[in-house]
C-alpha cells in the first residue's frame, strides 16, 4: 500500500463562475423544455460548492502525517538499500531512530564521522560475504532444480540449458533475425508475463490485463524465448543463473545465482517505436543484464516530499526529504588508495 503526505497542508482555492445561456430565437425548431429547465432568458444556477475536507483533530494530523512520513521513508530506504542485501536484522532500530531525528534536527551526530564510515565500510564486506556464500548455495540448488525438472513430460531443455513449457500452443509468426548485413529494425514484443523464484516468491509482473511492450535488451534466456516462440505462444520458462543475472543481486528477492521462473505471453510483434537519444550507459554496464521488462520511469516508492504553501498565486516545487542511502564496498577501499 502506497500513503500519500495528506494535502491538508495545501491552502486550496475554489472558484466558480456562471455561465449565462440564451434561447436562440431563430434557430428553426425547439426542443420541448424540460420541466426542471430554466425559462428562456434565465441565468443558469452555479452548480452547488464541493463539500469541504473534513477537519481533523490535531494530533491525528500530526500522528499520522509522522507515520506517513516514516513509512514512506522505510520504503524509500529498502529501495536503496535493496541491491546491497540489507536485511531488518542488519539495523538496531533505537540507534537508527535515534540518528534520524538528530540529523533532522540538524545536530552534531552522537557518533564521530569517520567511526560511521568504518562501521559502514565494515559492514559492506559482511554483506558481501553473505552474498557470496548464497551464490555458492542457490547455484546448487538450481542445478538441482533444474536436473529434475527437466525429467518432466513436457518440459524441453534447449542447448543454451534455458527450459521451456508448452502451456498454450501458437500457430503465429516467429521473430526473423535480419539477414547478414542487412541493417536492423528493432522489434517490440508485446507479452503478459509473471517471474517468480523456485519457491514460488513473485517478483515481477506485467501490469494485469495489459500487454506489456519489451525489446530484446532483456536476460539471455528471455531474449531465447522472446526470439523461438510463436506469437499467440504461452510458455513457462526456467531461466539457469547463467542465463539470468548471475552473480549479481537484482534487489531484495532475486540473490546471487538465482534460478527464475517465467510464465511468459507473447501476443504480437511489431516495429518498436523510435527511441530518444539518451545518455550512453555507465561503464561496466553489462549488455543483457536488464530485468526482463523496461524500467520503469517511476521507482519502487518515491521520495518523501513535503508540499510548500503557494506565493503569489504559483506553487513551488515539492523538497525531497530523504537523502540518497549508500553502503561503501569493498572496492570502495581499494579505489580511494590508488
Amino acid at each position: 500500500m502506497k500513503l500519500k503526505i495528506t494535502a491538508a497542508l495545501l491552502s486550496v482555492g475554489i472558484t466558480t463562475s456562471t455561465a449565462l445561456f440564451a434561447q436562440d430565437e431563430s434557430a428553426p425548431t425547439k426542443k420541448p423544455a424540460s420541466p426542471d429547465a430554466p425559462a428562456a432568458g434565465s441565468e443558469t444556477p452555479p452548480p452547488p460548492p464541493p463539500p469541504a475536507p473534513p477537519v481533523l483533530d490535531p494530533a491525528v494530523v500530526k500522528a499520522n502525517s509522522s507515520y506517513g512520513f516514516g513509512y514512506r521513508s522505510g520504503l524509500q530506504f529498502a529501495q536503496q538499500t535493496s541491491r546491497f542485501g540489507l536485511q531488518m536484522t542488519d539495523i538496531e532500530r533505537e540507534k537508527f531512530v535515534e540518528g534520524f531525528f538528530q540529523g533532522f534536527a540538524s545536530e552534531d551526530p552522537a557518533i564521530k564521522e569517520e567511526e560511521i564510515n568504518a562501521a559502514l565500510q565494515a559492514l559492506g564486506t559482511v554483506l558481501q560475504a553473505r552474498d557470496k556464500a548464497a551464490a555458492a548455495e542457490n547455484l546448487e540448488i538450481g542445478k538441482k532444480y533444474l536436473e529434475e525438472n527437466g525429467k518432466r513430460e513436457g518440459v524441453t531443455t534447449t542447448e543454451s540449458g534455458l527450459q521451456y513449457e508448452i502451456l498454450k500452443k501458437g500457430d503465429g509468426a516467429v521473430y526473423q533475425a535480419p539477414a547478414e548485413g542487412e541493417a536492423p529494425k528493432p522489434k517490440q514484443f508485446m507479452v503478459h508475463y509473471k517471474g517468480t523464484l523456485i519457491d514460488g516468491t513473485e517478483f515481477d509482473a506485467s501490469p494485469k490485463g495489459q500487454t506489456f511492450p519489451m525489446t530484446l535488451q532483456v536476460i539471455p534466456g528471455f531474449k531465447e524465448a522472446l526470439t523461438t516462440m510463436p506469437v499467440g505462444s504461452k510458455w513457462k520458462l526456467f531461466i539457469p543463473a547463467g542465463l539470468a543475472y548471475g552473480e549479481q543481486r537484482r534487489g531484495a528477492h532475486i540473490q546471487p545465482n538465482s534460478t527464475l521462473i517465467f510464465e511468459l505471453e507473447l501476443e504480437t510483434i511489431q516495429d518498436a517505436p523510435a527511441q530518444p537519444n539518451f545518455a550512453m550507459p555507465p561503464q561496466g554496464a553489462r549488455p543483457g543484464a536488464q530485468p526482463p521488462r523496461q524500467p520503469r520511469a517511476q521507482a519502487v516508492s518515491p521520495p518523501v516530499r513535503v508540499p510548500l504553501p503557494k506565493k503569489d498565486g504559483a506553487g513551488e516545487s515539492p523538497k525531497v526529504v530523504s537523502p540518497p542511502v549508500r553502503i561503501p564496498s569493498g572496492s570502495d577501499a581499494e579505489t580511494k588508495s590508488e
